[in-house]
């Protein structure tokens, strides 16, 4: 349990020149080299910070820099904000939402279902968002604070004092890799790549759904080494969605069209199709490395979502507050050494909530192979449950 403080300093602006900084990762080497030198290889505006991303984690580094004063840039790969996340925030989070974020629906129990369709309820805190509406509000408030963003332009690389994008070249003092589980700045440090489960989900509407309560379902047969989730957003209405892992020999949509169509609870899914979307989370755990000279990495590109539950929301806005002020304390002191706290944080932080999950994870992963056997040991491995504590 995590408690994040939204509270941003304001500050004069500063334009500092940079002296000597530590440029881009390239294999197992990290070169030092003066950033002057390297401002005539840029035909392109000057930043102390590129963020690549513009999820939770990048927007809200993005946020505490540009409040600071510094002048930063967010590149995004896609058009506009996308998720495959139901969109729940626990309200263990001290966080203030940002205005036009539409909340769907206040969650204060999970329904987790064994294969049986036995249940335990576990009491809970928290709120559904519109993960667009709620992506795209940190965005404009991101850029009422002074930041940049450009959307559809991915990066592409990571060049001596910048990155390029598609569309152009900017020098940046800093960056950070914030693009997911598929991360194109993780890729081009060199790191290895996470293990993924894949989503797919659904908003449905006109559908039989429990008030203030999501549902968890656990059954190897529509969601092998993942579960399927049910998260109202309305009287009638919610996001249906399940993730799945090397496991199923299935896309991720052909497991979840067969759960609502064909499952033992199939009946109540019986309505309008209003939005698909897919994607990927990790469940290989926090990375090992997170600052890498003067590239730190947040939210899943760091591996910061949960292993079992896949949750990130909440890490990602912690990671990124922290990442945010480690980097205004760089900048005002000239010294990008001072990066390195941010790996030591978040590891005093994430690292034993984390590997414990990822234990469990594991456990999860031979357990997944039959309904026998999560009908058994479902408790061990999800959080709702005593066991799983122990």
């Amino acid at each position: 349990m995590f408690i994040l403080s939204y509270t941003l300093i304001n500050h004069k602006k500063k334009e500092k020149s940079c002296g000597i900084i530590t440029t881009v990762y390239n294999g197992a080497a990290i070169r030092i080299q003066n950033f002057k030198y390297h401002i005539s290889r840029c035909i392109a505006m000057n930043y102390d910070l590129i963020v690549a991303g513009a999820g939770p984690g990048g927007l809200m580094t993005a946020s505490v820099v540009a409040q600071a004063g510094y002048r930063v840039l967010v590149v995004e790969k896609n058009t506009s904000c996308r998720s495959p996340c139901a969109g729940y925030i626990s309200n263990t989070i001290n966080f203030e939402l940002p205005d036009n974020c539409i909340i769907q629906s206040k969650i204060r129990k999970m329904r987790t279902y064994f294969p049986d369709l036995s249940y335990h309820d576990f009491q809970i805190n928290g709120f559904v968002v519109d993960r667009p509406s709620f992506d795209i509000a940190l965005a404009v408030k991101t850029k009422e604070l002074g930041a940049h963003i450009k959307w559809g332009s991915p990066l592409i690389d990571l060049i001596p004092g910048g990155v390029r994008y598609y569309g152009g070249k900017a020098c940046g003092k800093i960056i950070v890799g914030a693009d997911g589980v598929f991360s194109k700045t993780a890729s081009l440090l060199g790191v290895d790549r996470q293990r993924v489960a894949f989503c797919a989900q659904y908003h449905l509407r006109g559908i039989e759904v429990l008030p203030d309560t999501c549902e968890i379902l656990f059954d190897a047969d529509h969601a092998p080494g993942g579960y399927v989730w049910i998260y109202p957003t309305g009287e009638n209405s919610a996001k249906v969605g399940l993730g799945i892992t090397e496991a199923g020999t299935r896309s991720a949509r052909e497991y979840l069209d067969a759960f609502i169509s064909e499952s033992i609870i199939a009946k109540r899914f019986n309505g309008e199709k209003t939005e698909y979307i897919t994607g990927g989370l990790p469940v290989s755990g926090l990375r090992k490395k997170l600052c890498y000279g003067n590239i730190l990495l947040v939210g899943d590109s760091a591996g910061m979502a949960d292993p079992i539950t896949g949750a990130g929301i909440n890490n990602a806005l912690l990671a990124g507050e922290m990442a945010g002020k480690t980097i205004i304390n760089a900048l005002e002191n000239d010294d990008m050494t001072v990066l390195g706290q941010y790996e030591s944080k978040i590891n005093r932080l994430l690292t034993r909530p984390l590997t414990r999950s990822l234990g469990k994870r594991k456990k999860l992963d031979g357990y997944c192979t039959s309904n026998e056997l999560l009908q058994e040991h479902l408790p061990e491995v999800w959080v709702t449950f005593r066991q799983y504590w122990v």
